[in-house]
């Protein structure tokens, strides 16, 4: 209920921004009558508001800091866009509140999510877009920079390497592949995933990595070579990129290369709503039968909107979606084999699980699962067998090592279960409170 209500408010939010926005004749001068404006602008908010991508957003409440980015970020360009009103008679403290509102909504932002870096550059797009950059709005706005330097390496800081390590070529290489994912999950809202798995391996001479490298360099150059006919286009385009940016440079996710994630689009959908706007409007296309287009669109989204909803009932019913649209794919399974043991649907979960290690049998997480299984069905033979395995492909797994001291702990078998003891304690003394008590067993001297 609190992401819908962060959602509306959004939605909100995002209207004004149009608003705030399309009242610069520099920017956009094809907004000719109130009416013309008006219809545009809930075309645009309506993809922002209805696009099923929007569901994970709103339905997953982990998703809850990509809502309060944006909010967060929409507060401070629209603080920026807008001159604030003349308050004279204010106390002198809501007068510096309103001064620094800029700054204020910024680290708002970036407390909510690292992301939030990329505000100070979405400020310079709307100069730029304005025909006011320069030396002086550069200089201007060194204290977000540095606000967002310091947020940037605290997240950077913040974190954990997996098993998984990418070259920077690698990195390269699945910006554009992820750019163009982004783009047909946009234009063709179906078979959607809260796992997108990156085909491998990530190299230059393949049709996707080689063929997304070519499509984004000439978008690029189409996009410059029409800037000044779809100003309000560009500016749009540009915010959709750089938002995005930081979600498709962090292709790593438990331990699996993806091409990307549905609520990294939450806020770039708005850059994608200030696009559409502004061809709508330069294009001046609005007419009876696009009116008519346009509600069938929204219909249809709409709708699309509504049977997504069910798909995040519960993380059975996610994970047996995301198996349809990837059924061969590793991380699917063994994901949808954790959901099965929660539900203690064990033999489906032994067989999915399986299935993953059948797929990839250097899949760590997979046997981790696996052993996890086995563990609370009493198999404690199983287990070590499982947990073995994860230490061979990870030796510095420390949750592998937590659980085969207990494994060998439930076994009877006590002198492993020390040495396990002992590795897991090296590896992380913190994790002393969640291992068994050996002293109390057989007069085994800790």
């Amino acid at each position: 209920m609190t992401n819908l209500l962060l959602h509306l408010i959004n939605i909100i939010l995002a209207w004004k921004l149009l608003q705030a926005l399309t009242k610069s004749q520099i920017i956009n001068p094809a907004y000719r009558t109130g009416r013309r404006k008006s219809q545009i602008m809930f075309f645009a908010v309506a993809l922002f508001a209805l696009h099923p991508i929007q569901v994970e957003s709103v339905a997953w409440v982990s998703a809850r800091k990509e809502l309060l980015w944006t909010l967060f970020g929409l507060l401070a360009v629209i603080a920026y866009v807008q001159e604030p009103k003349d308050l004279p008679h204010a106390h002198p403290l809501l007068r510096t509140l309103i001064r620094h509102r800029v700054f204020l909504f910024t680290l708002l932002s970036l407390l909510s999510k690292p992301t939030a870096v990329v505000l100070p550059v979405l400020l310079l797009l709307i100069d730029w877009s304005n025909r006011q950059l320069s030396k002086r709005t550069i200089k201007e706005k060194w204290p977000l920079f540095s606000l967002a330097l310091v947020f940037g390496l605290l997240g950077l800081l913040g974190k954990t390497g997996g098993s998984l390590l990418l070259t920077l070529w690698e990195r390269v290489l699945l910006v554009p592949a992820g750019l163009v994912y982004a783009f047909r999950l946009l234009l063709w809202p179906l078979h959607y995933a809260v796992l997108h798995p990156a085909p491998t391996p990530v190299a230059l001479f393949t049709p996707l990595y080689g063929g997304s490298t070519i499509f984004a360099c000439v978008l690029f150059v189409v996009l410059w070579k029409i800037r000044k006919r779809f100003p309000l286009l560009i500016l749009g385009s540009a915010i959709f990129f750089i938002t995005l940016l930081p979600g498709l440079l962090s292709p790593l996710h438990a331990d699996t290369i993806t091409l990307g994630s549905e609520h990294y689009l939450y806020f770039p959908l708005i850059g994608i709503a200030i696009a559409i706007s502004g061809m709508i409007a330069q294009s001046q296309i609005i007419n009876r039968k696009s009116q008519i287009v346009i509600l069938v669109l929204i219909s249809f989204l709409t709708i699309r909107t509504f049977l997504q909803v069910s798909v995040w009932h519960d993380s059975t019913t996610l994970f047996e979606s995301v198996r349809k649209t990837y059924p061969r794919s590793a991380p699917v399974l063994t994901n949808l084999g954790a959901a099965y043991a929660r539900m203690e649907r064990y033999p489906d979960a032994e067989s999915v699980l399986r299935q993953a290690i059948g797929l990839d049998p250097n899949l760590a997480q997979a046997h981790f699962n696996l052993g996890g299984l086995r563990y609370v069905r009493n198999d404690y033979p199983g287990a070590i067998t499982a947990y073995k395995r994860v230490i061979n492909l990870q030796e510095n797994h420390t949750d592998a090592w937590r659980m085969l001291t207990w494994s060998y702990y439930r076994s009877g078998d006590l002198v492993r279960a020390r040495d396990a003891y002992d590795t897991t304690v090296h590896l992380r003394p913190t994790l002393r409170d969640q291992l068994p008590d050996l002293g109390l067993r057989k007069g085994l001297a800790l």
